[in-house]
Formats: structure tokens, C-alpha cells, sequence
């Protein structure tokens, strides 16, 4: 080392020194100098240089997703094995509670959206049992945790009405109704009009039904609520009901059950291809004789329903009525079904039905030339005209629901009026002029 580098360093260890002496001299350190006129604050930590690297969470997993449709002979473990997903995750899902359980009744047409890692393993399911709940299914270590979601829809009242052309269905299809709708209302006026065969053109309807919306979109049609049918010039009234133990019906204004004790007809048929006579030419024989019933043309495999509720007495094959069915009503009344291609699981001799359950279905068994129904109704033993019977009414409001019935359905029965009042009255105005004339 040189001599100036030397003399150099022992003035800085000098000058270090000395600082020192005066700090211990006044008995305060930097520090403490400043805690006197400040409050004590702890240093910052010192921020990492950007050299040092910021430690990251863990990536989370490759999650892949994808929707399934159920098919028609599908199930859940047809559709595990057709996505390459394991078996022991099918067995956590269906032991998850019950509602696991429910994965046992899938249809075709469900969609159910599966989410799985990248080493396959299934990490949630979700799928909608129904229109308005969705089933959610999220893996939890080695089981799966089930959370289910019910998106209730807002009843919104609407008024339709139509003049009607050529058939019900037609009419309400130029409304916007489905197919569904339109049943729903021949439904309501069905024992007292044939809707094949007795509505013709300028028949009118008015209704007043609940339209289902979620989030102000439409997703379904609701109950009917009330309405009139023209038929031929005569009025035919309808408002729905539910009475104290919850039970649904339609009455006219007055508190008549619109549900007679017998349906008018058991089945949606086509057309009526052989009528109640007397004297009739048998298509097979081709001699005359007595027809003592309504033969309902319809495609075979058609529902057959049971027109009263009574007690099925007979449940038989002969050559000629083929499969058929025989129910008591009562001590009066007697129906009877034949031709049936098949009967309805569970219906045997001594079994009591209800009104409207199937009992059968549509075929061409015996002496039959095509698919149809043969249909009997007897009246103390004597074989009667279905069509042209009277049929007897059933129970009308009991008269401890009738003030809380009068209440329930005078609004709505006021509101179908109104509507009705308003759209005649526009009709007889006619359409708005354009502003400014021609």
C-alpha cells in the first residue's frame, strides 16, 4: 500500500470514531432522535429486488366439461362407459343421499354436464331432473357433495280468443297455443262437447289462463283459469276451483260440476267408423245386425280410458270382441271395451279404477277390420247410445264452500268478461285510422 492510500484510511477510521463518541456523548442514537418529536414506526419490510422471485399458488386442475344427452335405453353406467369415466366415481355419485338415488331415472332427451380432471377422475355432474330444478354434484375428496336448485316461475294472467275455422287445434295454433293448450281446454268442456265432432266454423272460445315466466320469459303454459265456449250458438261456462282439501275442478258460474259420472268418449280418436244401430250390415258377414255401440277409428295403440270409475268385472279374450274389458258403475251403469290390442299393466277383474285411467289401448283383435274401439254403454241392462245419453252430473260446490267458492271465482269470472266486452268493442270500432288520413 502507498503511503497517501495509508494517511487516507486513517482519516476515515478517524472521522468514524469520533461520530461515534458524539452519539454516546449525548446518550441518543439516530434512532431514538427521532422517537422523541415521532411515534415509533416499525420499518417496512424491504421490497423483494426484482431478481427475487414471488412464490405462486399451486395451477388448478385441467378441468374438462361436456354435455351428454340421455338416449333412449340409456343409463347413468351406459353413459360412464361411453365417456371412459370410472365406475367407483358412479358408485360415490349414486351413494350420495338421495338425491344420488335419483340418477337411477334418467330420459331420453336429459342433459347432464360432466366435469373431470386431467387424469379423468370425475370432479362435478350436474343435470335437471325437471324444467325447473337443477341437481349439482361436486366431488369432495372421495365423495361427493349433492346441492340442488329450484327456480320457482312467476304466474302471469293472459287472455286469448279466437273465431274458429276449421278445427280447435287450428284456432289456437294461429294464437300462439300448443298443441297441449288446446287439449287442456277440450278437456275442461269434453262432457258436454264432443270436440271431433260437434265444433264447427264461427264457434268461439275466450280464456283467461296463468302463462309461466322465468326471468320474464316465457317457458310454459299454466293452468286455465276460466273460460266459455260457443258452440252452435249456445254458451258453455268454465272457472277453475280448488276447494279446502285441495282438490282442482270446473264448475260452471252457478257451482255445476262441469265432471259428468261417464266422459263422453274414451279415447282421443280420428273419427267415429260405425255408429250405434239397430240394423246395421256387417262389414264381415255383410248381413244386417244390431250394432249396440260406437266404434271409435283411431291408430292402434291408442290409449283407452276407463269412462266412469267402477270396478272392472270382466278381463277376457273371445274370437269375436277379441281382448276386452267390462266395468261396473255403480248398480246402473255398465261399459265395456273391445278390440283391444293389449290390456293396461295392473287391470284385472275385481279391480276398482278411476274415471279416466287407462285401461287398454287400441287394436284389431276379434272380428275387427282395422284398428278401433268398440264401445258399449248399458243402462239397467240395456244396451244406449253413448253419444246421445244423458249423462248424469257429478257432486255440484258443496254449501260449505260456497261463499269461499263465489269469492274465488268471481274475480276471475268478472276478468273474462271484461276482456271479452273489450275485444267486441274493438271489433265493432275496427282498426285505427293511420294519423294523417290518406
Amino acid at each position: 500500500m502507498s503511503r497517501k492510500s495509508y494517511t487516507r484510511l486513517i482519516w476515515v477510521a478517524a472521522s468514524a470514531s469520533l461520530a461515534g463518541l458524539v452519539w454516546i456523548a449525548s446518550g441518543v442514537t439516530p434512532q431514538r432522535a427521532n422517537a422523541a418529536s415521532e411515534p415509533v414506526v416499525s420499518p417496512a419490510p424491504p421490497k423483494p429486488s426484482q431478481d427475487l422471485a414471488v412464490p405462486s399458488p399451486p395451477p388448478s386442475p385441467n378441468l374438462e366439461t361436456f354435455t351428454a344427452e340421455v338416449q333412449p335405453g340409456d343409463n347413468l353406467s351406459t353413459i360412464f362407459e361411453r365417456h371412459g369415466l370410472a365406475a367407483r366415481d358412479l358408485h360415490l355419485l349414486v351413494e350420495s343421499g338421495q338425491l344420488g338415488k335419483r340418477l337411477a331415472k334418467l330420459y331420453p332427451g336429459y342433459e347432464i354436464e360432466f366435469g373431470r380432471d386431467a387424469e379423468r377422475n370425475l370432479v362435478h355432474l350436474e343435470y335437471r331432473p325437471g324444467r325447473w330444478e337443477t341437481v349439482k354434484f361436486q366431488r369432495v375428496g372421495n365423495e361427493f357433495e349433492v346441492s340442488t336448485e329450484v327456480n320457482e316461475p312467476v304466474s302471469v294472467q293472459r287472455y286469448a280468443q279466437a273465431s274458429i275455422e276449421h278445427s280447435l287445434f287450428r284456432a289456437c295454433q294461429r294464437l300462439g297455443l300448443d298443441d297441449g293448450f288446446a287439449m287442456h281446454l277440450a278437456d275442461v268442456f269434453k262432457w258436454d262437447i264432443d270436440m271431433f265432432l260437434e265444433v264447427q266454423p264461427n264457434d268461439e272460445f275466450h280464456v283467461l289462463y296463468e302463462e309461466q315466466q322465468l326471468d320474464g320469459e316465457f317457458v310454459d303454459f299454466g293452468d286455465i283459469l276460466a273460460a266459455e265456449f260457443v258452440n252452435r250458438g249456445r254458451s258453455y261456462q268454465a272457472v277453475r276451483y280448488v276447494d279446502n282439501a285441495g282438490n282442482a275442478s270446473y264448475y260452471s258460474p252457478t257451482g255445476k260440476n262441469l265432471r259428468k259420472t261417464f266422459l263422453r268418449a274414451p279415447l282421443d280418436y280420428s273419427r267415429i267408423s260405425s255408429n250405434f244401430s239397430r240394423a246395421r250390415l256387417h262389414p264381415l258377414w255383410k248381413r244386417t245386425m244390431p250394432h249396440l255401440g260406437v266404434d271409435y277409428a283411431a291408430p292402434s295403440g291408442t290409449p283407452v280410458k276407463a269412462a266412469g270409475a267402477g270396478v272392472v268385472t270382466v278381463r277376457s279374450k273371445s274370437s269375436s270382441k277379441g281382448n276386452y274389458i267390462v266395468i261396473q258403475h255403480g248398480e246402473r251403469y255398465q261399459t265395456k271395451y273391445l278390440h283391444l290390442s293389449r290390456f293396461a299393466p295392473g287391470i284385472a277383474a275385481g279391480k276398482r279404477v278411476d274415471q279416466g285411467r287407462v285401461i287398454g289401448y287400441v287394436g284389431a283383435t276379434g272380428w275387427a277390420t282395422g284398428p278401433h274401439l268398440h264401445y258399449e254403454f248399458l243402462v239397467d241392462g240395456v244396451h244406449t247410445n253413448p253419444r246421445r245419453v244423458s249423462m248424469p252430473p257429478a257432486e255440484p260446490i258443496d254449501d260449505a264452500e260456497r261463499e269461499r267458492f263465489e269469492t274465488a271465482t268471481s274475480a276471475l269470472l268478472g276478468s273474462l268478461a271484461s276482456h271479452r266486452k273489450e275485444r267486441q268493442l274493438a271489433a265493432h270500432l275496427g282498426p285505427p285510422e293511420s294519423p294523417g288520413g290518406e
